[in-house]
């Protein structure tokens, strides 16, 4: 095709290719004669459409002319490729559509807004991502307008294993209503893979864009949004209406059909004598591209120790026949394959006194030898969910198992795995640039082992790659695109690394790649651990790489090692000039390891350093940081 003399940056038409890729030649030619249409209007011409008018069930139907918008924010790409997709069903649909982030969205420009679409995720401890912060705290500030010409829907991504599941969706579509804005249809909640009921949520939401009643089936897409899903590329993430910067991997390995990659190396990288175990990994991946400071997303098989206690404490028998996810299989080959049985999360509490009938009077015996009546654990149960703060102390490290045991309930095969969620990826930095070892793919795994409730247990995707070998076993494998963690467009441009434990994988292959970078500017690796003499990662590779000059320095923090602890923070606020200084010539700065504890430690002693060094006020330290996270002088990879 000649593009000679498209009007378009390059990364608009990527956008507008990957748009039109999954349309037939009649859709295609649909689009051609709608946009030949639009070109001929004039300027401020608009169809005329049916009026606004509540369906039979009273749902308030959009005003057809009205302009959609397609706000996103998202920290992981799923929200950007929903969003695409969106956009995708809304030319489909012929509705005429702009995608817009929310990092980047101009937030006065609300008040112009006639149709949203918000599609939004929820992070840690049920705090707007990032991406979505500006946007969410113009709407919850005292400037925020009155939004009473505005007509919204909220399409919340979330993971209910955690307490506050969808949480920056469901304030987002509380706040517009609040500020007068008329809802569309009720929020929409959906738990980590997108399912039916989440692609008939939007394709009634277009009908009710063009005028059709809501529960009038909407024309076929030309694609379904589970199989587009699917077939997006880890890597194409949207930004300002433009594909993010990274490579697309082949639609082919993705996280529904994901590569098998080979261990070749596994390596513990502690010193003899710890009482912990961090194993290097290097899988062979021959197929799959990324970039440093993406993330790789490995399927695990649960232990078949923990699948005969399951089978155990429910009684059932493991070649009884079941469905999960429209796939029969055995119900063992369903435990370990394709469900989660590792862990707990609060729904499922509601779920299994759902389950249990309200007639007495049956006993039931936990393998213990205890003796509980139904209401007895119906009760106990309930009580569970009335105080929030037990509930999540009683979940944590707990396993279904636990619960059987505590809770005895009668169940069938079908109940079981009805009440138990498909099996999660475990989502891991990459710890190797591709230049420097292409078609490999290292990983830095810390096991996870523990006891709860008289019982050894252990992490469930650690466990699977402690007990994976050399010996032709392999790893299923996809890449997980991470836009907001990169290194500068300009190699030239000053590096300083922040991390605790594993948090240093993404900083090897950082490293690494710099090295092959004519140019590269000065880097900077702060790095934490328990003890210098068994946990310090990588030790010779760092000591290389400051010879080499790939490093510019190091410091480092062993909390255990003194008398009193040391953390990464604490080096940081040593060195405050000198950081302030690199900060002061244009450094991006990088940030990986725990989100609740180091994170937070970490962004507080930059706050307190531009106070020190800057004379900046504590709001003024905290508006400079979010610019910088803004501008991506400052970003983080946290879990």
């Amino acid at each position: 095709m000649n593009v000679t003399n498209n009007p378009f940056s390059e990364e608009e038409f990527n956008v507008f290719q990957q748009l039109l890729a999954p349309l037939d030649e009649r859709q295609l030619a649909w689009v051609a004669g709608y946009l030949a249409a639009l070109s001929v209007r004039a300027p401020g011409d608009r169809t005329s459409l049916p009026e606004e008018h509540p369906d039979s069930n009273g749902t308030l139907q959009s005003t057809p002319a009205k302009k959609l918008t397609i706000l996103y924010g998202s920290r992981t790409g799923n929200g950007a490729n929903l969003a695409k997709i969106a956009l995708r069903m809304a030319v489909e649909q012929g509705v005429e559509a702009t995608l817009k982030n929310m990092e980047d969205y101009p937030v006065k420009s609300l008040e112009q807004e006639e149709c949203l679409l918000v599609i939004v995720s929820t992070h840690g401890d049920g705090e707007p991502p990032f991406q979505a912060k500006t946007v969410y705290d113009f709407l919850h500030g005292k400037r925020a307008p009155g939004l009473s010409r505005l007509e919204y829907a909220v399409f919340a991504l979330g993971d209910s294993s955690y307490f506050h599941f969808c949480k920056t969706g469901k304030e987002f579509d509380s706040r517009l209503a609040e500020l007068g804005a008329r809802r569309l249809r009720p929020v929409q909640l959906s738990d980590v893979d997108i399912k039916p009921e989440d692609e008939s949520w939007l394709k009634e939401f277009f009908g009710q864009l063009k005028g059709e009643p809501a529960a009038a089936p909407v024309r076929q897409a030309g694609f379904k949004l589970a199989k587009a899903l699917k077939g997006t590329a880890a890597g194409s993430v949207l930004k300002s209406n433009a594909l993010g910067r990274g490579p697309a991997n082949p639609a082919s390995y993705n996280r529904k059909n994901p590569l098998q990659a080979q261990v070749f190396e596994k390596i513990n990288l502690h010193g003899r004598g710890s009482d912990r175990t961090t194993l290097h990994i290097e899988l062979q991946t021959e197929g799959l591209t990324y970039l440093p400071g993406d993330s790789a997303g490995i399927i695990p098989v649960n232990s078949e120790q923990l699948t005969d206690e399951v089978l155990a404490v429910t009684g059932l028998q493991a070649g009884e026949k079941v469905e999960v996810n429209g796939v029969q299989s055995e119900l063992r080959e369903a435990l370990q394959r394709h469900l989660e049985i590792g862990k707990l999360t609060p729904d499922q509490i509601g779920k299994l006194i759902a389950l249990i009938p309200d007639e007495e009077p049956v006993s039931l015996s936990s393998p213990d030898g205890a003796v509980a009546t139904r209401s007895d654990t119906k009760t106990g149960l309930a009580k569970l969910t009335e105080n929030p703060s037990a509930l999540q102390e009683y979940l944590y490290g707990r396993d279904i198992v636990d619960l059987l045991t505590d809770f005895p309930v009668k169940l069938t095969a079908a109940q079981l795995t009805g009440l138990l969620k498909p099996l999660q990826p475990r989502y891991y930095s990459i710890a190797s640039s591709p230049n420097a070892f292409p078609g490999e793919v290292h990983l830095t795994v810390a096991l996870v082992g523990y006891e709860k409730n008289g019982r050894n247990k252990r992490g469930t995707c650690t466990g699977f790659l402690s007990d994976v070998t050399t010996d032709d076993e392999t790893v299923p494998v996809f890449i997980e695109s991470n836009p907001h963690f990169r290194l500068p467009d300009d190699p030239s441009t000053p590096i300083i690394m922040i991390g605790a434990g594993t948090g240093i994988a993404p900083y090897r292959a950082f490293v690494q790649e710099r090295e092959l970078t004519p140019g590269a500017g000065k880097s900077w690796l702060i790095f934490g651990n328990r003890h210098f003499e068994t946990e310090f990662l990588y030790q010779t590779e760092w000591q290389n790489y400051l010879k080499s000059g790939a490093l510019t320095r190091m410091d480092v923090a062993f909390s255990r090692d003194g008398a009193q602890p040391v953390y990464v923070q604490h080096r940081m606020l040593e060195n405050a000039k000198e950081l302030y200084d690199w900060i002061a010539m244009g450094a991006q700065v990088y940030i990986c390891g725990d989100m609740r504890k180091m994170a937070a430690d970490v962004q507080q002693a930059l706050s307190t350093i531009l106070q020190q060094e800057g004379g900046l006020s504590a709001g003024q330290a905290q508006e400079e940081l979010d610019l910088m996270q803004r501008e991506r002088r400052l970003q983080l990879d946290v879990y």
